[in-house]
């Protein structure tokens, strides 16, 4: 069964804050050295059968949107996909011309997934984790494929 993908709505908020929590260990995510609750961006939710399997949350700007959290919690079903569709073709709804993504460097699984899907590597940012594990000390030394995480990767994707 494919996911039925919706816009987040207030009632939605329990379960978002749920989701970013077993997820990312918080809705709060830190970008450019400030918190951000993702819980209250807008964004996707996902929903198979009454529940989630997916959300993406995303920061608006005037010139460019970026994705803060893109999370399926099926792998390879097909999820992550929709809910990037639901991204770009809201972006393209309201003028935007121009859709980011920041991961760390350990992501290969995000490498893959944005490539495949339109993104361009764009750029690395050294030490960023470094200095954002000073500030969010939960966020681990080592990630996915034993690679220590220590620096921001940007990719972006023209539309």
């Amino acid at each position: 069964m494919s996911a039925e993908i919706r816009a987040i709505e207030e009632a939605d908020h329990e379960k978002v804050v749920d989701l970013l929590t077993k997820r990312w260990t918080s809705p709060l995510q830190l970008l450019d050295g400030k918190m951000v609750d993702a819980s209250r961006l807008p964004g996707f939710i996902a929903e198979e059968d009454g529940e989630i399997a997916g959300l993406v949350t995303v920061i608006k700007r005037d010139e460019e949107w970026e994705i803060l959290t893109l999370d399926s919690l099926k792998g390879q079903s097909g999820t992550g996909t929709l809910l990037l569709n639901a991204v770009v073709g809201d972006a393209v709804e309201h003028g935007i011309k121009r859709v980011t993504v920041r991961t760390s460097n350990d992501n290969l699984d995000a490498f893959r997934f944005y490539q495949r899907r339109g993104f361009r590597l764009e750029g690395v940012n050294p030490g960023v984790i470094d200095e954002e594990r000073k500030m969010k000390p939960e966020i681990p030394m080592t990630g996915e494929y034993g690679i220590p995480i220590h620096d921001e990767v940007l990719f972006a994707r023209k539309i």
